[in-house]
């Protein structure tokens, strides 16, 4: 009986250098959470807060509810818009995204979407089989109840 306690105690003891082993795999782990999760997060906040304080009367913003404003007057929490002709709002400075310019105006080189238009011509046909474009006559129901009985 005094060897099973003396190899249980042994085994317990060997449990420690386990712990040892994985505290690099830990220290590891954090130091890989902290560049891919922490780092980035951090500058983005103290992005935020020099946008936040450089806010000035004239500068076009975007909030974060999407609205588009004009600053007319910048306090130390708060900030009033003109959103449209003689409509003015109070909101928090948090409450702003960036300037207008950064979502609001598209980038010199973007392509124009437009939609292609399709006269038929090409030969396609939809779903219904009518070339694609083409008028589809569609029963009335009135009249397909009558010729059924």
């Amino acid at each position: 009986m005094g060897e099973t306690v003396q190899s249980l105690v042994a085994q317990a003891g060997g449990g420690g250098a386990g712990l040892l082993g994985m505290l690099p795999f830990l220290v590891g782990m954090f130091v890989i959470m902290y560049f891919l999760m922490i780092r980035p997060e951090r500058k983005r906040q103290a992005e935020q807060q020099n946008l936040l304080g450089a806010l000035k009367k004239g500068d076009e913003v975007v909030l974060t509810s999407g609205f588009v404003g004009k600053i007319l007057q910048v306090d130390e929490r708060t900030i009033v818009l003109e959103i449209a002709d003689k409509t003015r709002v109070k909101v928090l400075k948090q409450a702003v995204m960036g300037p207008a310019a950064r979502f609001v105006n598209p980038p010199a080189d973007a392509k124009k979407l437009e939609p292609k238009k399709d006269d038929g011509k090409d030969g396609k046909k939809d779903a219904t089989g009518s070339p694609s474009g083409a008028p589809t006559a569609v029963p009335d129901d009135d009249n397909s109840e009558k010729k059924s009985a």
